[in-house]
């Protein structure tokens, strides 16, 4: 039928016209939230200076993956050393870090401490002599032992100062220096935190090696905390809890057991 558009055929043109207008508008609302929908949500930036192939490194990656999947968030890691990743959060150029210690918020202002750590790390001595015994740090002047730190690890270089004379310390660049030094017997102790220990006795380099045991711990136990840059404020509560909940379940210890038998087959 051809189309009317005389007077005779009423108002059925307008009222064509109106239905197809209606019907167009509809359709164009309808496509908004679909286009919406399919845009990706942009991920929270977390940087850490920790490699994916250390054995911190792929437990902290774990623990962030699911406790933000459990959020909703997607998140993106970045690694970068430390002096770069406190300027790039203070900045918000990254959305937060991994680790850091309880007081780094009062000298950062930008950044909001979640207030459930991720962990705790202690100083201790570590050796390989399995005669040796010690039962407190103020025993060390009595033994004549030798002993090693990282260089920058500044609690223990003021705590063994003193109660050591300068030619029985000495520090060294690397953990793995330390180690080798340990095990070479060129040395009888080894100060360190017990992260940066495990994370080169979990390395190949060290896979086969049983003999290296703490002798004993000092000091605060130090909790390390993340930092979320204040604009993500709101999230800081919301993260507390999910690793509060983890710690619970008994997620972030099936982690470690799983690092460490992806590393060490043990």
């Amino acid at each position: 039928m051809p189309f009317c558009i005389s007077q005779a055929c009423g108002n059925h043109p307008r009222r064509h016209l109106q239905h197809f207008l209606i019907a167009a508008l509809l359709a164009s609302l309808a496509v908004v939230p679909a286009r919406l929908r399919s845009e990706p949500i942009k991920p929270l930036v977390m940087a850490t200076n920790q490699p994916d192939t250390t054995y911190e490194g792929k437990w902290q990656r774990r623990v962030y993956d699911e406790a933000f999947k459990r959020l909703g968030v997607p998140i993106e890691v970045t690694l970068m050393p430390t002096p770069r990743m406190t300027a790039m959060a203070d900045s918000g150029a990254v959305d937060g870090q991994f680790v850091r210690v309880f007081a780094y918020a009062d000298a950062h202002p930008e950044q909001v401490r979640v207030e459930e750590p991720i962990y705790q790390v202690v100083f201790g001595l570590w050796v390989s002599n399995p005669a040796l015994k010690l039962a407190r740090l103020g025993d060390l002047a009595a033994t004549g032992w030798t002993g090693i730190y990282r260089r920058g690890v500044e609690q223990c270089q003021n705590d063994l100062s003193e109660v050591l004379p300068g030619d029985r310390l000495s520090s060294v660049a690397t953990t793995e220096l330390g180690l080798q030094m340990l095990l070479a017997g060129r040395v009888d102790f080894y100060c360190e935190l017990d992260g940066a220990i495990l994370n080169a006795l979990y390395s190949p380099e060290f896979k086969n090696v049983t003999s290296v045991r703490l002798l004993l711990t000092y000091g605060e136990t130090i909790a390390l905390h993340p930092y979320l840059h204040r604009k993500h404020a709101e999230l800081a509560g919301r993260l507390a809890a999910v690793l509060k909940e983890m710690k619970a379940d008994g997620s972030l210890e099936r982690f470690r057991r799983e690092v460490k038998y992806e590393m060490t087959g043990q």
